[in-house]
């Protein structure tokens, strides 16, 4: 079974996580990686427009660069080290494939000068339930 994002966010409570990242300093500049179902359903469902975000990122953007994303400017993955932001915001159901692509592939060895962060985390208990279940 897979799992139903709309339900899980608003589970989470994806709105009120929006709503306090927003209120950080307004001047940090945000990449949001991710462009999937997931990242989609947050971007059609919760209003993100009090964040700063200046583009998108994902690794199909490398293929595909044209256009936009949800209004946003599309980066590639290997742009990232030379575009100008503060975080890098997974927007990914899991994130620890992610996160191992990032330090790992992308960035290992480099000196990067933004924060890397999980908008809505999966914690230990439901990455374990959806591995049991085969949804990751």
């Amino acid at each position: 079974m897979k799992t139903n994002f709309i339900d899980y966010l608003e589970k989470k409570k994806a709105q009120q996580i929006i709503d306090r990242l927003a209120l950080k300093p307004h001047d940090k500049k945000i990449i949001i990686f991710g462009a999937g179902l997931f990242a989609g359903d947050l971007f059609r469902h919760y209003d993100l427009s009090k964040l700063n975000i200046i583009g998108a990122c994902d690794k199909s953007f490398q293929e595909n660069p044209d256009g936009d994303y949800y209004g946003y400017k599309k980066f590639s993955p290997l742009d990232l080290l030379e575009a100008d932001f503060d975080i890098l915001l997974i927007t990914e159901y899991d994130d620890s494939e992610i996160k191992k692509y990032l330090k790992k592939e992308l960035f290992q060895g480099e000196n990067i000068k933004f924060k890397i962060r999980t908008l809505v985390k999966l914690s230990l208990i439901e990455y374990i339930k959806d591995t049991i279940n085969g949804d990751l």
